[in-house]
């Protein structure tokens, strides 16, 4: 085991990396929190519709943001305790209620990695068949006034530039079997003006779709639409984030057992009066 000089540097450097991951944790949250794209108080209506357990989506993705800037503001206030337990080595309760924190958020974080790890799967699943079923019962409106969720929809397509829940390639598509199809009186397109790439909220009921073949009539197959399906879209926008969000998760996982090991040693020579 190295000297108590050589776990104070350790110990020291292990908490201004928690410093900093901290800062790591903070601005992604507070990225998300004002990235409109993902966020977006016309898109949450139909995320809310998609359940999850007890859960929904549209509450996570307003309360993640919140809980990411919190759980860095945590790791900013251990790594301060951490700094003034280790610099200020006769304070040594402060030294065992970090080692304690630092246990506590270590078990934590084992195990959301293993739920994230062994429910993955099963949680991309439940979304895709949660939007499918909401898009044929409650996709009623190729507006942006006419029915909340309709509304939704739509500019769920525009923001994240996609459009049906699959990738549309063919007449038969995910709009086949939803209320605006089958209704009376049916739709003149195959498609919605929000899967055009040129349409935005502004101009919507203009229809100035960049692609004028776009949205195709029903007689013929559809062209010129977003090529991603919304699934796939949301996936990858989520995918982008967690993707960091898990590197950084290990490697805080990995430096917290390097702290507990080091906060325990100096803990312990601080109590025998071997602290040099």
């Amino acid at each position: 085991m190295c000297s108590p000089k050589c776990a104070t540097i350790i110990l020291i450097g292990i908490n201004v990396i928690f410093f900093l991951l901290g800062l790591g944790i903070i601005i992604p949250g507070i990225l998300l929190l004002v990235d409109n794209e993902a966020i977006n108080d016309k898109i949450i209506p139909l995320f809310k519709e998609l359940s999850l357990g007890s859960t929904n989506f549209g509450d996570l993705a307003k309360n993640l943001p919140i809980a990411l800037i919190s759980l860095g503001s945590l790791v900013l206030v251990i790594s301060v305790i951490g700094l003034l337990g280790t610099c200020c080595c006769k304070i040594r309760c402060f030294l065992m209620v970090y080692a304690i924190i630092v246990i506590i958020l270590l078990i934590g974080k084992v195990v959301v990695l293993a739920l994230w790890y062994f429910m993955n799967d099963k949680f991309t699943t439940t979304i895709k068949d949660e939007m499918l079923k909401n898009l044929k019962a409650k996709y009623t409106n190729d507006d942006l006034t006419s029915n909340e969720i309709s509304t939704s929809w739509n500019q769920l397509q525009l923001a994240f530039e996609c459009c049906a829940i699959n990738a549309v390639t063919s007449a038969t598509n995910d709009f086949d079997n939803t209320t605006w199809q089958t209704g009376s009186p049916p739709p003149s397109t195959d498609i919605p003006i929000s899967c055009c790439p040129g349409v935005t909220s502004s101009n919507y009921t203009a229809a100035a779709a960049t692609n004028p073949l776009c949205p195709s009539l029903t007689t013929v197959a559809p062209s010129g639409q977003y090529s991603k399906g919304c699934y796939d879209a949301v996936k990858d926008f989520a995918t982008k984030y967690s993707v960091a969000f898990i590197c950084i998760g290990v490697f805080i996982l990995l430096t917290e057992i390097a702290a507990v090991i080091f906060a325990c040693s100096l803990c312990k020579k601080s109590k025998t009066g071997s602290l040099v």
